[in-house]
């Protein structure tokens, strides 16, 4: 710039001296992240509870248990024709599990590191979009409120299948795609799709349009991949090959029956209450929310609508058989969930007058019975629409500027006082009233107050500085050891299994007493519990209305169940009372009376295969053996056109063919 009048040598570069290092968090920050994690550990328990091998696990575990035992299942009807454990590796990892630590352990120690796993990919997806404590808040939404797709599944389910581990992944890389991490997400979503690829596809569909969904190149991706899946298709490779197969009319009429939830034309009231309920919440997550929030919210609620379209046109009206297994509908859990992502933060920006009606007063009275309906699907017939009213008046807020005029306090107060009258008459039906199997009838009423207890004191541990802080110095450690106490409670009452089921999941080897009575060479039907032939027994199944799940994916396993189906009907066993999903009473085949001799004499000579049948009741004219097991075993029974949980510990033994053994002396060992 300027001469300089006397020689200066070369400059040295002075480095600057950082000054603002980064702040380390106070012994109170620090307190304040340690009882929202507890907190979080007591929600999840609490809306978890341990109900042991139950549901799909049951597939899962028995899968696993094939795989070390074949020929001891191979007769099973679940796999006689194949099974879906073809497309997952998870009995690859569940088997050598249970050969080293026993069935109970090893279901109970891979339930936990599962759902630690997913609690750490929401963490991680969590603490990507949001900062501070605000992640913590958002990981409260998501675990605290059902995530349905349809009524049928939820995320984050409290059982051990292949499922939480997929969304455990796909939450991680949804995480990372947020953070533009392209090949880590890609290698994530890879990784779920060796182990439950229809959780996964939603993920897969997400990766590929944040990235490429606006670049030409990407679509020239996508039709290579079309391609490709054509061309396998046509070479005859599972399971691309069905997209070139169609439901015949016979097969078409068993998955209905068995199925109905895979078609979106047999949805009920109860589904569509649950999506027109997450439709809703993302519609409110969207207003005010971010560019980026918006587009990573658009894309979710983009891919669950072209799911549930594409099941209805690809299932319901071309009944193709890929698009029908795909389940494609089931992507709505992701827009469930990364819409609960954003009820926190919500809830926060509304306005709570003490009198007079309020958009954020309705919205909690919605979020309430929207966590009822996480204990009992039914509650979403009253959380829906309590929703819906309360996103119409926030929309009147924020247009007008002004309170609702008289008519409409007047309209919304007489919907209030039947909402809440019909809620209070729900909730002593599901809590208080219904009994439970062990005697237990209101552990799920206790699972609610710990609920309500960790969402107080989430409120009062966020909400300090509106009112000054803590009361006195000592509150906050005070405050700590009350979170404490309701974690100890949580885990004292997390493993909720019932007697029956302990001793199913627990055995090493099955009672001597019972295998000594028991058909050898065939498989047998167990009424009432199909666990006692696959975990305690350790053997094949006849036929129960659960080993109907294959008939979605197998010809063959449909019209074989089909003709069990319809041949053990006549018996009226449990699975056929009113109210299954799975085992509905044929048109003139409900329960009309006791079953007769005549009738097992004739399952038994429709079913050349079956080596005997163990019922819950004794047959008149015939002289069963018995067994008395040491546990009672809990079921319900049709009483004067209503539901009862009723126990025994005698069941009664029937071998096939009944002419060779049906007239042994009762009580015969």
């Amino acid at each position: 710039m300027f001469p300089q009048k006397y020689p200066v040598g070369d400059a040295v570069e002075i480095t600057t001296v950082p000054t603002d290092f980064p702040k380390r968090p106070s012994y109170t920050e620090r307190l304040e992240h340690l009882n929202l994690v507890l907190l979080l550990c007591v929600l999840w328990l609490a809306t978890r509870p341990y109900n042991g091998i139950l549901w799909d696990s049951e597939y899962y575990t028995v899968q696993a248990l094939h795989a070390l035992w074949p020929d001891r299942y191979a007769d099973d009807l679940y796999f006689a024709y194949g099974s879906q454990d073809q497309f997952s590796i998870f009995s690859k990892i569940y088997g050598p599990v249970i050969a080293s630590l026993g069935l109970a352990h090893a279901h109970i120690i891979l339930t936990l590191l599962t759902q630690c796993a997913w609690v750490s990919g929401l963490a991680y997806l969590a603490k990507g979009i949001f900062q501070g404590r605000w992640a913590y808040l958002a990981m409260v939404g998501v675990i605290v409120f059902p995530g349905s797709a349809g009524l049928v599944f939820h995320y984050g389910e409290p059982i051990l299948t292949p499922r939480i581990l997929a969304e455990a992944l796909t939450l991680v890389a949804l995480g990372a795609i947020w953070r533009e991490r392209i090949f880590f997400s890609l290698g994530l979503l890879a990784a779920g799709t060796v182990i439950h690829p229809l959780m996964t596809l939603p993920g897969i569909v997400f990766w590929f349009l944040w990235f490429f969904g606006r670049q030409k190149i990407g679509w020239f991706i996508g039709m290579l991949a079309g391609g490709v899946i054509l061309v396998l298709a046509a070479r005859g490779i599972q399971p691309f090959v069905r997209l070139t197969q169609t439901f015949d009319p016979v097969w078409l009429q068993i998955v209905r029956q068995r199925s109905s939830y895979c078609f979106i034309a047999q949805w009920g009231i109860g589904e569509w209450f649950a999506v027109v309920h997450t439709v809703l919440l993302t519609l409110w997550a969207l207003q005010k929310s971010s560019d980026k929030e918006r587009r990573f919210l658009k894309l979710a609620s983009l891919i669950g609508a072209c799911g549930v379209i594409l099941s209805w046109l690809g299932g319901d009206v071309f009944k193709n058989v890929l698009i029908l297994d795909a389940q494609l509908w089931r992507a709505m859990w992701m827009v469930s969930l990364i819409s609960h992502l954003f009820i926190a933060k919500k809830l926060t920006a509304l306005s709570y007058p003490s009198f007079g009606f309020s958009a954020g007063w309705l919205w909690l009275g919605g979020f309430f019975l929207t966590l009822l309906a996480g204990f009992h699907g039914g509650f979403y017939l009253l959380a829906t629409p309590l929703v819906a009213v309360a996103f119409l008046v926030e929309q009147w807020e924020e247009w007008v500027h002004e309170p609702l005029p008289l008519w409409g306090r007047w309209l919304i107060t007489s919907f209030l006082l039947v909402i809440f009258s019909v809620t209070a008459r729900f909730f002593w039906e599901v809590f208080i009233k219904e009994p439970s199997r062990e005697g237990r009838p209101h552990a799920v009423l206790v699972d609610l107050i710990f609920v309500l207890i960790a969402l107080t004191s989430v409120c009062i541990g966020t909400r300090k500085e509106s009112y000054g802080g803590y009361p006195f110095k000592s509150f906050d450690r005070i405050f700590s050891g009350m979170i404490s106490l309701s974690l100890l409670g949580t885990v004292m009452a997390w493993d909720q299994r019932s007697s029956w089921v302990k001793s199913i999941d627990e055995a090493s080897v099955p009672p001597a007493s019972l295998s000594e009575i028991l058909p050898q060479r065939h498989p047998i039907y167990w009424e009432g519990d199909l666990t006692v032939p696959w975990f305690l027994l350790r053997r094949s199944s006849y036929f129960s209305c659960s080993q109907g799940t294959g008939s979605l994916f197998s010809r063959d396993t449909a019209l074989n169940y089909w003709q069990r189906y319809r041949s053990f009907q006549p018996l009226h066993p449990v699975e056929f009372s009113t109210g299954n999903a799975y085992c509905t009473p044929l048109p003139g085949e409900e329960i009309s009376g006791l079953p007769t001799q005549k009738q097992v004499e004739r399952i038994c000579s429709e079913n050349p295969q079956l080596g005997g049948l163990v019922l819950l009741h004794s047959i008149e004219g015939m002289h069963p053996k018995i067994w008395n097991s040491p546990t009672p075993f809990a079921y319900q029974k049709t009483i004067d056109h209503g539901k009862r949980w009723v126990t025994t510990d005698r069941f009664y033994i029937y071998d096939c063919p009944v002419q060779k053994y049906g007239f042994k002396s009762e009580g015969q060992h």
